[in-house]
């Protein structure tokens, strides 16, 4: 119960700051970067518990926005950070789809050389340098435990003036 009253105040937090930022519900995309990790499913879970979806990160813009919201938690700091965005191939090998929207992936930032297929059917953000990944996409097995990053539908609006 304290671990999702925390999750609570630190999402209302978020609000607040894109409050004082000025942000307008046209304009604000609110991220938030799960606690603990999971795998994707779990992670799927996790946003949707807090009335959100894993990311749609169908332009270079919200790329960039889920990069600057995973930069602030500091975790990339151990030189290997991981998130769930909220795409897969499951349904047919090969073509990835946001799952919340039934969108085909179109834009994409994937590492040169990914994705690579065999088991790995779902879509993640790395950061791990030593091999390459500055902030691009892979698919990784669904049972890898990274963090969630998780938005609202873009369809709901946050109601603040």
């Amino acid at each position: 119960m304290i671990r999702i009253v925390g999750i609570i105040l630190q999402f209302c937090a978020l609000l607040v700051g894109a409050q004082q930022l000025g942000c307008s519900p046209q304009c604000a995309q609110i991220y938030h970067i799960s606690f603990n990790t999971g795998n994707w499913h779990e992670s799927v879970e996790y946003c949707n518990r807090l009335g959100l979806r894993l990311a749609v990160v169908d332009t270079a813009a919200k790329h960039e926005a889920v990069v600057g919201a995973a930069q602030t938690t500091g975790l990339q700091s151990t030189g290997f950070f991981g998130l769930w965005l909220g795409a897969s191939d499951l349904a047919r090998t090969k073509t990835y789809v946001w799952h919340s929207t039934g969108e085909g992936v179109v834009f994409a930032k994937w590492k040169p050389g990914e994705p690579t297929g065999g088991n790995e059917h779902c879509l993640n953000l790395y950061y791990w340098p030593a091999i390459a990944f500055n902030w691009t996409w892979n698919d990784a097995p669904c049972d890898t435990r990274l963090y969630a990053v998780c938005e609202s539908d873009e369809n709901r609006c946050i109601g603040w003036n």
